[in-house]
């Protein structure tokens, strides 16, 4: 990659980052700050639980993208920006416009992603269920 591809992705990275921390401690103050209180009904309750808990969430999704962000600088200070953590292969430029954090490129991103499909929803073997019976 050029070293003039390489500063914008990087002007890119650190003004992504400076974004997410803004954005986390923003979030994180106000997760805190919507305090439960006792509300006037149960569904005051649900709301306040409600909202607390997605700006919690929300705050956690920061902070994943935070470090995905944080581990594309160090794989520029590195010399391997730009290289699938997977294949070696290059990822190719258009997605890392998209996606200048991306780890892998499409293929080896639409691998990983099945396979944590796979993990997070195990396939039955309806065989041994029968068997069962």
């Amino acid at each position: 990659m050029r070293k003039r591809e390489l500063a914008k992705f990087r002007k890119l990275l650190e003004e992504k980052r400076r974004s997410l921390l803004q954005k986390t401690t923003r979030t994180a103050e106000e997760g805190r700050g919507a305090v439960i209180e006792g509300g006037e009904d149960y569904v005051d309750d649900a709301v306040t639980h409600y909202t607390r808990e997605f700006l919690l969430s929300l705050s956690d999704l920061e902070r994943r993208q935070l470090m995905l962000v944080e581990e594309a600088l160090v794989r520029i200070r590195e010399g391997t920006y730009g290289e699938c953590q997977m294949c070696g292969e290059d990822i190719g430029l258009k997605r890392l416009q998209a996606v200048p954090w991306a780890r892998y490129c499409v293929h080896c991103q639409e691998l990983a992603e099945r396979e944590e499909l796979a993990q997070s929803f195990p396939v039955r073997d309806i065989a041994d269920e029968v068997e069962e019976e």
